[in-house]
């Protein structure tokens, strides 16, 4: 329970601060710290991190840095994608979901520390946006394209791992629809919560079952996390955020992979 209490405000304060990123600690700290199985650890990741990111979007909405319209097609436009990840998770092992969720680590951490290093972090551009006719009356269809199919594939992580897909969106954001860090991190929590509440009815459907005695004290920690992570992350440089995070994604990616791989063979 202590390292719940614990794992839960370190949980609030990525998502807070970085605009997700705080189901993939919750799902294996439920699992091997809690002894829950797989997929009641991903049910429950949902409640969490889309409770805290709704709370965690208040702080960015008073500095005006979520964009509701865009945020909300792409939340969506997620759905789709979530059912079809959910409906793909329930017949796969629970060790092999966990070794591919290590494998998604990595690769989420090599990007975040690509980025960080050779992208501009701390850029605060305004959004682009692609649903409305420009100044000549015409449509960004390619750009359309793009935010349909980045939207989609987001969901469909959403429901296969039961992560939020804050570590997905903010770069969606950024690289897709030209976003600044600030506008992709407010922005990020109003799509986490739309995927996690979308893909906990579709889990929940399922028979999937939540241990609250467990979920509530995480939850209250997490919740707190959140709020002091929306406010401390305009003090923090994000480059420094992102390679911290990277870093702690792949502590967490070997040791996931260290207790499930074995189980395989």
């Amino acid at each position: 329970m202590l390292i719940a209490l614990v794992a839960g405000v370190v949980v609030g304060l990525l998502i807070g601060g970085l605009g997700g990123g705080g189901a993939v600690l919750t799902v294996p700290v439920l699992v091997y710290a809690v002894g829950k199985d797989p997929h009641e650890a991903t049910t429950a990741s949902l409640v969490i991190v889309g409770v805290s990111s709704l709370v965690g979007l208040v702080p960015h909405h008073r500095r005006g840095a979520v964009q509701w319209g865009q945020g909300l097609t792409f939340g969506v436009l997620g759905v789709g994608g979530a059912y079809l990840g959910t409906r793909a998770a329930a017949g796969v092992d629970g060790n092999l979901l966990l070794a591919m969720f290590a494998g998604l680590l990595v690769v989420v951490a090599a990007l975040m520390i690509r980025k960080a290093l050779v992208g501009s972090a701390d850029v605060e551009g305004r959004p682009r946006d692609v649903l409305h006719f420009d100044d000549e009356g015409r449509r960004d269809v390619g750009g359309i394209v793009k935010l349909v199919v980045t939207a989609t594939g987001v969901g469909l992580l959403t429901g296969f791992f039961g992560v939020g897909g804050g570590f997905a969106i903010v770069p969606a954001l950024t690289l897709v629809l030209g976003y600044g860090m600030p506008f992709a991190v407010g922005t990020s929590l109003l799509v986490v919560t739309i995927n996690s509440v979308s893909s906990f009815l579709f889990h929940s459907c399922g028979g999937s079952v939540i241990d609250w005695s467990i979920v509530t004290p995480f939850l209250a920690m997490a919740v707190a996390g959140a709020l002091v992570g929306g406010r401390l992350m305009t003090k923090i440089p994000k480059r420094t955020l992102q390679l911290g995070f990277a870093s702690l994604l792949l502590l967490v990616s070997f040791y996931t992979a260290w207790r499930s791989i074995p189980h395989l063979f």
